[in-house]
């Protein structure tokens, strides 16, 4: 994963490390990056392969021209990146032209994902967004254009003054257009966002749990109905067009973050860079790399970890490969819980012997995962 901290301007729902800079800082901040790739692969380019690059942000495509080439070329000179590896990139419409989709697919890039969040005008300009439907949708017809074939949309449910009716506009008109994944990410309101302080002072309303749900519910239909499978709670694709990146932090595989706040985890640690672009920046003029967490995983923290995890997935908890990693048989260790969970139809088993949530089980998740463990 490589982390981009720069946008056009920050959305009011956003706690990402991200945040809008000029020309010099964005050109610095790139030098800063290549040269950590260079530093990490020495620690793990000769026992890691590549299967998977994600640029994510921020707005990745918020950089000038050449800068994604240059990073990826350093990524390519370094790592051993597979010739089938998915290399995705995060955009948003109004920040790419021609050049720019060209010099991503000459670097490699094979896979585009374009934040829409709603294809409704005051929505967006309440989520702060500077785009509108009409340059998202004029996003997707340049990318393929270019020849571009994988490509994925985020949108969000659960927003303030948001509308069954505002999720079905968005849901149709996407369904119209030739993409192949979508994911349906339910609001969070953090705190330092200008939602936080706006629902804290009573000045904007969050929608009922109920309506959240009925948003879900109607995005996950409407989604299924138009070919698209749901393999993981938010995430939804074509046939074939799972993202492979996704999988790999959902199925708890190895992967390493570059750049400031992105997180890792290798040989059983959690690891994530400091959250300060400038000292990000001035200790690796040092050749340090400044971390903000380090955590050794236990036992338990891994199989808690891999219930939580294996549940949002639609295959589930594979029970006979969870007891041979763990030594422990999660029906006898959790049985009465289980028991009511499969009366009460939020779980099943299936003749796989694969624990997982029913669709109404997708729905109250953070409960059912409470409950085991």
């Amino acid at each position: 994963y490589i982390h981009i901290p720069f946008c056009k301007s920050k959305c009011h729902y956003c706690n990402f490390v991200s945040m809008v800079a000029g020309s010099e800082k964005i050109e610095a901040y790139v030098e800063h990056l290549k040269k950590e790739i260079i530093l990490r692969a020495k620690e793990f380019s000769p026992t890691h392969e590549i299967v998977s690059v994600y640029i994510g942000g921020g707005t990745p495509s918020h950089l000038p021209e050449q800068k994604i080439q240059d990073i990826l070329h350093t990524i390519y000179t370094n790592f051993n990146v597979t010739n089938d590896a998915e290399i995705t990139i995060e955009m948003n419409p109004g920040t790419v032209n021609k050049n720019k989709i060209d010099e991503y697919l000459r670097s490699g890039i094979n896979r585009f994902s374009i934040g829409l969040q709603s294809a409704s005008p005051h929505l967006l300009q309440l989520m702060g967004r500077t785009h509108t439907y009409t340059s998202f949708r004029d996003t997707i017809n340049l990318l393929h254009s270019a020849g571009a074939s994988n490509i994925s949309a985020d949108i969000m449910l659960g927003l303030p003054k948001q509308s069954i009716e505002d999720v079905e506009k968005t849901i149709s008109l996407l369904a119209k257009l030739n993409i192949q994944h979508i994911s349906a990410y339910l609001l969070s309101v953090e705190e330092g966002t200008v939602f936080y302080r706006l629902v804290n002072a009573g000045e904007l309303l969050l929608p009922t749990d109920n309506d959240t749900i009925n948003f879900y519910n109607k995005a996950f239909n409407m989604l299924e109905k138009a070919g698209f499978e749901r393999y993981e709670f938010s995430n939804f694709a074509k046939p074939g067009f799972e993202s492979r990146h996704n999988n790999i932090y959902w199925n708890r595989k190895e992967y390493l973050g570059l750049g400031v706040a992105s997180h890792s985890y290798a040989n059983g640690i959690r690891f994530s860079n400091t959250s300060d672009v400038e000292l990000y920046m001035k200790n690796l003029d040092d050749n340090t790399i400044t971390l903000e967490t380090k955590d050794t995983l236990t036992d338990e923290e891994k199989r808690e970890e891999a219930i939580m995890l294996s549940l949002r997935l639609k295959t589930g908890i594979n029970l006979d490969e969870f007891e041979k990693e763990f030594g422990v048989d999660l029906l006898s260790l959790r049985n009465e819980e289980i028991k009511l969970l499969i009366q009460e139809r939020l779980l099943v088993i299936d003749e796989m012997n694969r624990l997982k949530a029913t669709n109404n089980g997708f729905l109250v998740l953070n409960k059912i995962i409470e409950m085991l463990i």
